[in-house]
């Protein structure tokens, strides 16, 4: 039988039936609490893992041990496959900010899928090339004011989680490395400004052009 909700994302999309279908029965669905690392930085890459409900950051740690957010992982995303495809151990930890569940396709099957399928193969470095532009942004945006930052983390959510975001005030906080006092004054001042409405666990973007110019250098 095969699952619906990988039928629904671009790259299975891709994938004839009957191999859609064997993918179904391989995969394993786990949950995941919420600080329980899926994959922690330098282990070996033996799975790539695809997100069907929840939110993660993908995190590195610097020589001193500081930690710092490289990117933000959100529903029908694959995360971990480039350790995979360059078979090379995780460069990061991927971390849930809140419960989560995702797909485990372990590294063989992961790696014959892009062998025999070209279209798949395509779709997913075309995935590639989004995470890596995230991270890059996240890099650039580190030194920025925290309005830019959440501007550019409520954008990121966005695009996979649609116009009505389902988190945690805290949680924008966390992955905007600020308190939660000055992510919830931020909140407030955009939605002053009729840019997002908010409510118990849920931001609305309003207005996404407003934000993406916020994110934008001067």
């Amino acid at each position: 039988m095969t699952d619906a909700f990988l039928a629904s994302l671009p790259a299975f999309k891709k994938l004839p039936a009957e191999a859609l279908a064997e993918l179904s029965r391989k995969l394993i669905l786990r949950n995941y609490r919420k600080g329980e690392p899926i994959f922690a930085e330098n282990s070996p890459a033996d799975a790539v893992y695809l997100l069907r409900a929840g939110l993660i950051k993908a995190v590195k740690y610097s020589p001193s041990s500081e930690l710092s957010s490289m990117e933000i992982i959100g529903p029908r995303q694959l995360f971990g496959m480039i350790a995979v495809m360059d078979n090379k151990p995780y460069p990061v930890s991927a971390i849930p900010i809140a419960a989560c569940e995702a797909y485990r396709i372990p590294a063989k099957i992961f790696a014959a899928l892009l062998a025999e399928y070209p279209d798949f193969s395509k779709q997913v470095y075309s995935s590639v090339g989004d995470h890596l532009r995230q991270a890059q942004a996240l890099r650039a945006l580190s030194a920025e004011t925290v309005e830019r930052r959440i501007a550019h983390i409520l954008l990121v959510l966005s695009e996979s989680m649609g116009k009505i975001l389902l988190i945690r005030r805290e949680d924008i906080a966390e992955l905007a490395g600020c308190s939660p006092e000055t992510a919830i004054r931020t909140l407030i001042a955009f939605r002053k400004k009729g840019i997002i409405s908010s409510g118990w666990k849920r931001v609305t973007i309003l207005d996404p052009l407003r934000l993406k110019k916020m994110t934008q250098s001067e």
